[in-house]
């Protein structure tokens, strides 16, 4: 057989083979050279820039290589001249001390934001392992956001470090309280009735335990020493609302013990310790599975704890008792919009309206941004409007039917009417003259929108919604650079914010076409 290559023709197979083999080895040759020359070069890039940056041999790795990298080629790509942008930018990782690691985890504890707390006391503790407070702060934050095994941990750790910490010893001690460690928590609590028995939150903790194993004379009876031992604020309310619930047992006289414990639950549920109602309702309902309100108290706990399906089984059990009552039927609402069912939250909640629960303006709330959320934009609008009869004391109940009006049924004439009605209100609000701005962009009253957005401005110049109403303005009028800067503005007033990110995003996209 006749084999040809580029047209040459080879009548030996044997010679064609080596000729092949013979190219395939040179194109390899030059292969791998040119990766060889390719790792040479990276290898020179990474030194030399290590270099620069004054690392050494000691400080190199996979991760910083790859650092080095990157940063080469992002930094290389030239920017596009004259069109600057607006970027939210993630800060480099601090090398911060032990003091300024515990300072900014109380600044997040302060605002809220746990678990960034949580990040900042775990670095403080791992620069000083031996100290105390980053491991107290733990466990304040753990027991705060319930995550009580984390919590244990950081007590225990603390008990080292302090065997005789009160807080350490008390959280300990709620802690076996809320998993249904009784004999454990017993135990500790004992040995600190009998070191601190003058405490309030140990005599609380103390009554806890008794309610909880059913000794409920024992439970009222540390209730009112802890009462009478000068507790804070906010073990102060706790008690008084278990004490309430006896009050109010010892008013229905001649009511049957179980009911005490249906009244504790109850008051638990207020105090938003959910695990110990859990505890207690499930022994009123191994008792009596009848009681409705019991099956809506157990609900309402599984709600705030997150787990949804049982809630939902308890809520409907409460249905089947009483298929009439609004509470049950907001209830069903209010979780299968959480576990993401909106048409069987919409019915449950025109129930609950439709038997008259209150308040009302709860449930009209929940219904609109449901309708809102599956685009019924005619029906959220009625019912948003609705609510601004009923909360006429919050100027931001006007914001969202306007903004439906504008942005989806192209109403401008009644979004208008809307934000007269929120002046008139609110004469003195620069959040009413926003609005009012805004829908006169809508109508094309270009000339009273600007002066009433500068009016919420001249109220507040710190307003977010106002300087991005007003760059919106100037945008629709092709004033680019006056609507860029009210952008910039907006911007830095709320950069990790949704108004803030809506106008750095309208600030580039006008960078794009007007630059």
């Amino acid at each position: 057989m006749l084999i040809t290559l580029w047209g040459l023709p080879f009548a030996s197979p044997a010679l064609f083979a080596t000729l092949v083999f013979e190219l395939t080895f040179t194109l390899m040759r030059k292969f791998l050279a040119i990766l060889a020359a390719l790792f040479l070069a990276l290898v020179l890039l990474i030194g030399i820039r290590a270099w620069q940056q004054g690392l050494s041999l000691r400080d190199m790795n996979a991760a910083t290589a790859q650092k080095i990298v990157t940063d080469f080629f992002v930094r290389s790509k030239p920017a596009e001249a004259g069109k600057p942008r607006i970027e939210v930018v993630q800060p480099e990782e601090e090398n911060l001390s032990y003091q300024e690691r515990l300072q900014k985890g109380d600044y997040f504890f302060d605002r809220g934001f746990l678990t960034f707390a949580v990040n900042e006391y775990v670095k403080a503790s791992n620069l000083e392992p031996k100290q105390s407070a980053p491991y107290l702060k733990l466990l304040r934050t753990h027991m705060m956001l319930g995550d009580y095994e984390k919590a244990r941990r950081s007590a225990d750790t603390l008990l080292v470090l302090e065997p005789d910490n009160p807080e350490a010893s008390n959280a300990r001690a709620q802690i076996d309280l809320r998993q249904g460690h009784f004999p454990e928590a017993q135990k500790r609590l004992e040995e600190l009735m009998k070191t601190a028995g003058d405490d309030a939150q140990v005599n609380y903790n103390y009554a806890l335990l008794k309610i909880l194993t059913n000794d409920l004379d024992g439970g009222k009876h540390f209730l009112s020493n802890a009462s009478g031992q000068s507790p804070a604020p906010e073990l102060k309310a706790k008690i008084d609302t278990l004490l309430k619930a006896y009050q109010e047992f010892e008013f229905a006289q001649a009511a049957e013990p179980l009911y005490l414990s249906e009244l504790l639950a109850r008051a638990f549920n207020q105090n938003k310790d959910y695990e110990f109602a859990l505890f207690k309702l499930k022994e009123v309902l191994r008792a009596r599975s009848d009681l409705r309100d019991a099956w809506i108290l157990l609900g309402f706990s599984y709600l705030n704890l997150g787990d949804d399906y049982f809630a939902l089984t308890a809520f409907q059990r409460a249905y089947e008792l009483d298929s009439e009552w609004p509470a049950t039927q907001y209830f069903l609402g209010l979780t299968n919009q959480a576990l993401g069912d909106n048409d069987k939250a919409i019915l449950y909640f025109n129930d609950a309206l439709h038997n008259q629960f209150e308040p009302a303006l709860v449930v009209k709330q929940k219904l609109a941004e449901l309708y809102l959320n599956t685009k019924n934009y005619t029906m959220a609008i009625n019912l948003y409007k609705e609510i601004v009869t009923l909360n006429k004391d919050d100027v931001q109940a006007f914001v969202r039917p306007i903004w439906i009006d504008l942005d989806f049924l192209n109403q401008p004439q009644d979004a208008l009417a809307l934000a007269q009605n929120a002046v008139t209100a609110f004469p003195e609000n620069a959040m009413a003259y926003n609005l009012l701005g805004w829908a006169q962009t809508g109508t094309g009253d270009f000339t009273a929108a600007e002066k009433n957005l500068k009016k919420s401005l001249d109220i507040d110049p710190n307003l977010t919604a106002g300087h991005l109403n007003l760059g919106k303005l100037y945008e629709t009028q092709k004033r680019f650079p006056e609507a860029k800067d009210s952008y910039q503005k907006a911007y830095n007033l709320d950069p990790n914010g949704s108004i803030g990110r809506l106008a750095a995003q309208r600030y580039n996209d006008l960078m794009q076409t007007n630059p």
